[in-house]
């Protein structure tokens, strides 16, 4: 989930070009988030931690208040964010800042997705 169009068609493309990963969802907000996780219940989710008045970090905790187990991926626009902080806090798995995604997020999303083999 990111509130940029262009940043979530980009991680759209890139999941899409993974012959291993399916994306069941695409939100722009943290109430979509939210309702989109409890419907499809996915391996991996993709947070924007940058929403406004720390939506990013409600979305998650709600999120792991319906699965403590899965794993969240927070996204940052700043390495050293106090978003960053929170959201391990509310239990995310690892946090990534936006400019390191094309180099970072798919070993991430195979490292932080249970194994199937």
């Amino acid at each position: 989930m990111d509130h940029n169009p262009l940043l979530r068609e980009g991680l759209k493309l890139l999941i899409d070009l993974q012959p291993d990963m399916e994306l069941v969802g695409l939100v722009a907000s943290a109430k979509e988030a939210v309702q989109a996780f409890a419907e499809h219940r996915p391996d991996v989710t993709l947070m924007d931690l940058d929403l406004p008045s720390g939506a990013g970090i409600t979305a998650l905790q709600e999120i792991r208040k319906i699965d403590p187990a899965t794993c969240v991926l927070g996204l940052l626009t700043y390495e050293w964010d106090e978003s960053r902080t929170l959201a391990l806090r509310a239990g995310a798995r690892r946090c990534i800042t936006k400019d390191r995604l094309n180099e970072d997020l798919i070993s991430l999303v195979r490292e932080c997705a249970p194994r199937t083999d």
